[in-house]
Parts: C-alpha cells; structure tokens; sequence
C-alpha cells in the first residue's frame, strides 16, 4: 500500500453576520494569516429604481418617482449607519479607558 502524502493549504475562513431583521449583512473573510475583510451590505438597497408602465413615459414617470423614493430610503439608511457607527466609536472610547 502507498503513502498518502497530505498538502497543508492555508485556511480559508468564512463568516455572515446578519442583523436580526435582516436587513443589515456583514461578510467577513481570511485567507491564511492575512488581515480579515469585511463587505457591509444593505439588504433593503438591493433593489434599484426602476420604472414601468404602458408606455415609455409612464416608464420615465415612475422610474423618477421612484428615484424619489429611493434616495429618501439612502438617506434613512445612511443616518442610521452613521448612528450605529458613532455607539461603535463610543463603545470603543468606552473600553480604551477602562483599560
């Protein structure tokens, strides 16, 4: 019988994090010992304006309602990432001095 001769490849290391109503998704991903990444998405965001209708302008029409929309929506979310960042900042400031 041969020997089995094993490879030791690097790991690969996987991780979601995911707010509890969904919305919010963090990826976090390394590869060997490099320096973790993360990649924020917005789950609510995903769709992008988009028109429809009978004709071309009913499409124009909505797709700019739309736009109008989705930018209120940017907005709502965007203040909302800013105030989660600024706890996150806080916390941080928090334990810098307990320490």
């Amino acid at each position: 019988m041969s020997e089995i001769e094993w490879k030791i490849t690097e790991q690969n290391l996987s991780q979601e994090l995911v707010s509890k109503d969904n919305r919010w998704h963090i990826s976090r991903t390394q590869k060997g010992k490099s320096e973790p990444e993360f990649f924020l998405s917005q789950w609510d965001l995903l769709l992008t304006p988009h028109g429809s209708g009978a004709d071309y302008r009913a499409c124009f029409e909505t797709f700019i309602t739309d736009c109008d929309e989705f930018m209120k929506k940017v907005a709502a979310i965007q203040s909302e990432a800013r105030e989660h960042l600024q706890l996150l900042l806080q916390t941080e400031e928090k334990l810098l001095h307990e320490n």
